[in-house]
């Protein structure tokens, strides 16, 4: 019984994932942070690895027991997967976590953190929204400037120094900012949530 069709189909979906996630990712190459970008790509890729040997491991295998071993190994590329996943960027998982349950302070803090031992612009961006809707305008800014000035394509990072804009009377800055995420890195949840502040400051 020939596996590699199952196998290559595998793969492409692997391939799918591994776009999707590189691409949400992409940021952290602007900025050269290789490790974090592969530690983010490394479940898919590990599990890539378990899924070519599956071939090997079927025609090894008993005929009577080519199902029960297909389901093992398949499951158990799964759930290696899932927890490699769980491994990586936890603290940032974390403060996302914290920041979905309006405990704002909580993420600042733990993103404070993650800047400490990773400067990244993505965290900067993530703090800078945290101190915003904790009510530090001013931190906000702050943050949010920081995040530009080392990735000046990140578009989530002028929606958050927009939102501290507005909130800070600078409504022409806070403008212009909106109107730049259309022309940086940004996807369509993002530009859509833009398009509603554009709307908002035009109203107010």
């Amino acid at each position: 019984m020939s596996f590699l069709y199952p196998t290559l189909g595998t793969l492409l979906i692997l391939a799918i994932f591994l776009f999707i996630v590189g691409r949400q990712n992409r940021d952290l190459l602007r900025v050269r942070a290789y490790r974090e970008f592969l530690m983010r790509l490394l479940p898919l890729i590990s599990a890539g690895i378990f899924i070519l040997g599956l071939s090997l491991s079927m025609n090894m295998a008993a005929p009577e027991n080519v199902l029960p071993v297909l389901l093992v190994y398949l499951g158990g590329t799964g759930v290696l997967a899932v927890f490699m996943s769980r491994l990586t960027a936890t603290e940032e998982r974390r403060a996302g976590a914290l920041f979905r349950r309006e405990e704002y302070e909580g993420a600042a803090a733990l993103y404070e953190q993650l800047i400490a031992q990773y400067p990244l612009p993505r965290y900067y961006s993530a703090l800078g929204a945290s101190l915003d809707v904790s009510g530090d305008h001013r931190g906000a800014l702050e943050a949010t400037n920081q995040a530009i000035k080392l990735d000046p394509k990140l578009g989530v990072a002028y929606y958050n120094r927009a939102s501290a804009l507005a909130a800070l009377g600078e409504r022409e800055r806070a403008r212009d900012d909106l109107q730049t995420v259309f022309i940086v890195d940004s996807n369509r949840r993002l530009r859509r949530a833009a398009e509603e502040a554009l709307a908002s400051l035009e109203k107010s």
